[in-house]
């Protein structure tokens, strides 16, 4: 499901400020300069980390700036607490991000990470007060309403944790044969469970920008639940099914990363580099 051993940095000068710090920690493999037009950042599967969606970065051509986020609680951030709650996680993750947000951006979550998106796009705003240019959300229905009465779940046992692994793959064999890495992966993978099962919002709580919602033809969380997304939107919708399962673009990297440009591109008022004059 993850590689969470990594912890490759891809950009090329390393800063040495706090900020550059923190920006480190949460966006490990970004770009910095004056062709980045616009950027994505990306949300990862529960227990997932940014080293997972580096093949989708790569795809992606100069100007759109690709950016996995790591999360508290896996690779070179194993020793901090992950979040169990959305409100917690917005708040440092607004800051963290803010220079970042000086160019048109958009969010992208797969799986509990479409929840962990959306949250960002109807909470997060440039420092000028701009909102998320898109939404991109990937194999997931959309939020629940907020209950009057919210049901008290169990927490999942490792047990549990083990089953949801096995039943969405995505997990190298060697890190299931391997005690101590799956030792290292359960507490993520429990967090990130934990926060989507107490996110709910309410009626109305809708945004601005437009959503893309992509799935596997084959994944077992129902890609027919895309369509509900439709509803938490004021502004453009519309599904794209992909042959295969949970984790449909690892094979399908490129296609996914055509669909993502080619909306980002209209949206932010773009042309695509083969239109260009």
């Amino acid at each position: 499901m993850i590689f969470w051993w990594s912890t490759v940095i891809d950009h090329a000068v390393p800063l040495r400020t706090m900020n550059a710090m923190t920006l480190d920690k949460w966006v490990p493999f970004r770009n910095e300069g004056p062709v980045v037009r616009c950027r994505l950042f990306c949300f990862p599967h529960a227990g997932g980390n940014a080293t997972f969606y580096r093949p989708l970065r790569n795809f992606m051509p100069p100007d759109v700036d690709f950016c996995p986020l790591e999360l508290p609680g896996r690779a070179a951030r194993l020793d901090e607490p992950p979040f169990t709650s959305m409100s917690a996680l917005m708040e440092p993750l607004d800051r963290a991000l803010q220079p970042l947000m000086g160019v048109p951006f958009g969010f992208f979550g797969h799986s509990v990470g479409a929840c962990m998106a959306f949250e960002a796009a109807r909470q997060l705003r440039s420092v000028d007060g701009r909102i998320a240019v898109h939404l991109f959300v990937s194999g997931r229905g959309s939020p629940k309403f907020a209950p009057a009465d919210p049901p008290q779940a169990r927490p999942p046992s490792d047990q549990d944790l083990l089953a949801i692994l096995g039943r969405f793959g995505g997990t190298p064999a060697a890190v299931m044969q391997r005690p101590e890495l799956i030792a290292a992966l359960l507490p993520a993978l429990r967090a990130d469970l934990a926060l989507v099962a107490g996110y709910a919002i309410d009626p109305g709580d809708h945004i601005a920008c437009p959503i893309t919602g992509f799935a596997g033809a084959d994944d077992v969380a129902h890609p027919g639940s895309l369509q509900a997304w439709r509803d938490f939107t004021r502004g453009k919708f519309r599904t794209c099914i992909f042959p295969g399962g949970h984790f449909y673009f690892s094979p399908a990297a490129g296609a996914l990363a055509g669909e993502i440009i080619e909306d980002l591109y209209a949206s932010v008022g773009m042309h695509a580099p083969d239109a260009r004059p």
